[in-house]
């Protein structure tokens, strides 16, 4: 890709500014807050969009920052590169309720969709994450970022397992990641679920059999009252059996007077009836022993017919003239009632303990479902696949560090003059860990000059650039040779300008130009198409 033309309609400080680039080594100079950076975050802009930040941080955005004041509407500009041997003119507008991209290419005419992805493929898959740790390079920002390392291992996992730099290994461990917390969740989900079922079965299970001890409760408490009822008619019984004994006793007693009157009045009214029976007073004494002895029967018969009236129109034991009173059982009915209720609440206690039954059964059967079974056995195989695509990675990525030490240490050997021979760099849980040999010893790259460190942090931006793009890419650096020396900022150029497609270069100083104008190696004509701003 080579950048071509730049249309500034308005960015920051910049408004209606055109900038024609060619192949090569590009040189735009400025002063201190003539545009420079700006231009470098329009390039970026136009590549890959610029989005508004949320909330607070919506105050510090790029968005913000180079927002036009006086003519918001008119926020965007133009840019024409070729790619692939076509001329493409991308177009974009900022503003905030006319957003809007558009890519046309200019030799056919064909329009292309931003939105779709047509931009991306034209950039090779290029990420801003890449861009900012690769090809572009701020003030102060020479160390590249985390990203790097993770686009460095998803290039070297694919590079091995399929001989190209096509998928994204950190892709796809976040779509892993995010497909096993996505079942996790749902695996609680499931669990909780199934534990609230069982909860519940526990709760109905403990309430049944409160109920059921209530019931057995109930039911001790009424079959004591009817037992201890039972026991109180027998004793009635068996009272009124002895009263009964008693009375009869007490009525024969009683009707002894009344008998031998009776027997008295037959034997007088027989010996005064019976004719020739000797009397000594003659026939007047053997009538007034008729007349007695009649008048002794019929005493005699009213005093027995009076008590056995009184026994048979009493008909109770307790009634019976003289005999023990005994309570008379008026609880049948009530003994009735509480056999019902006896019998009722057998059969309620019968149903709740085949309720409880039932309830066990199903607290037994109610373990994992068949759905949470299946949610277990994928959590596992993403957990596993993260971690086999991981180990994968590790393990190509030791191919892929040697790769990117060896073209480091072509770079910067070159840029040195040969003072280091070879630079390696390994992974670190902050990223790389850089070390250089300089022929006797092994030197970590923390403990080198300030310059020296930008170089080796420029080589490997440069070491990457060439191990992840498909194609060459616009190198943009933005002053970041202040801490050179003239002889290594003049290797540095000189690889610059016979290694790569378009460099373009951002500077506030006229060292970079001096010098080149000064190397017969670089011809003058890099530099006719430059725009300065003074």
């Amino acid at each position: 890709m080579v950048i071509t033309e730049l249309y500034i309609r308005k960015f920051g400080r910049l408004s209606d500014r055109h900038f024609y680039l060619g192949r090569g080594l590009q040189i735009i100079t400025g002063d201190n807050e003539f545009g420079k950076t700006t231009l470098h975050a329009f390039i970026r802009a136009m590549l890959f969009g610029l989005d508004r930040g949320r909330g607070r941080a919506a105050a510090n955005d790029d968005f913000t920052r180079y927002e036009p004041w006086d003519e918001p509407g008119v926020y965007g500009g133009v840019m024409r590169f070729t790619c692939g041997g076509r001329r493409f003119r991308l177009e974009r507008d900022f503003a905030r309720y006319t957003r809007r991209a558009s890519l046309v290419c200019e030799d056919d005419g064909e329009e292309l969709s931003v939105e779709n992805g047509d931009l991306e493929m034209l950039l090779g898959g290029m990420t801003p994450g890449v861009f900012d740790s690769t090809v572009s390079v701020g003030q102060l920002k020479s160390e590249p970022g985390k990203e790097l390392a993770e686009a460095l291992a998803d290039y070297a996992a694919n590079y091995y397992e399929t001989g190209g730099g096509v998928y994204n290994l950190s892709g796809a461990l976040q779509i892993l990641n995010g497909k096993r917390r996505e079942t996790e969740r749902e695996l609680r989900t499931e669990t909780d679920a199934e534990d609230e079922v069982r909860t519940d079965l526990q709760r109905e299970i403990r309430y049944l059999e409160r109920d059921m001890q209530r019931l057995e409760a109930e039911y001790k408490e009424k079959k004591e009252r009817l037992d201890d009822g039972q026991a109180e008619k027998k004793e009635a019984r068996e009272k009124r059996g002895t009263g009964k004994r008693h009375g009869k006793r007490q009525g024969i007693r009683s009707a002894l007077p009344g008998i031998l009157a009776v027997l008295a009045g037959a034997v007088l009214a027989g010996a005064g009836a019976v004719p020739g029976f000797p009397f000594p007073a003659g026939k007047e004494i053997r009538e007034a022993v008729l007349l007695a002895g009649i008048t002794l029967l019929l005493a005699g018969a009213i005093i027995l017919f009076r008590k056995i009236w009184a026994v048979r129109s009493a008909g109770r034991v307790d009634e019976i003239p003289g005999s023990a009173a005994v309570p008379a059982e008026d609880g049948e009915e009530n003994r009735s009632r509480l056999a019902g209720e006896l019998a009722h609440i057998r059969a309620e206690y019968r149903d709740r303990e085949l309720r409880r039954g039932n309830l066990r059964e199903q607290y037994e059967e109610t373990g994992k479902s068949e759905r949470r079974y299946r949610l277990e056995e994928r959590c596992r195989a993403l957990a596993l696949a993260e971690e086999q695509l991981k180990e994968a990675a590790k393990l190509s990525g030791d191919g892929m560090e040697r790769r990117i030490s060896d073209r480091m240490s072509e770079i910067f050997a070159r840029i040195t003059d040969g003072r280091y021979r070879s630079v390696e760099a390994g992974r670190s849980k902050n990223g790389f860990r850089i070390t250089v040999w300089d022929g006797q010893r092994r030197i970590p790259a923390e403990r080198l000059s300030r310059g020296t460190l930008e170089q080796i942090y420029f080589a490997l931006r440069m070491a990457a650039a060439d191990v992840l793009l498909e194609e060459p890419f616009p190198v943009i650096l933005d002053d970041v040779f202040a801490f050179y020396d003239d002889k290594r900022l003049g290797s540095v150029l000189q690889w610059l300008g016979s290694g790569r497609e378009q460099v373009i270069l951002l500077t506030c100083q006229r060292r970079e130009e001096r010098i080149l104008n000064g190397n017969n190696s670089c011809g003058k004509e890099e530099f006719q198409n430059e725009d300065k701003f003074a």
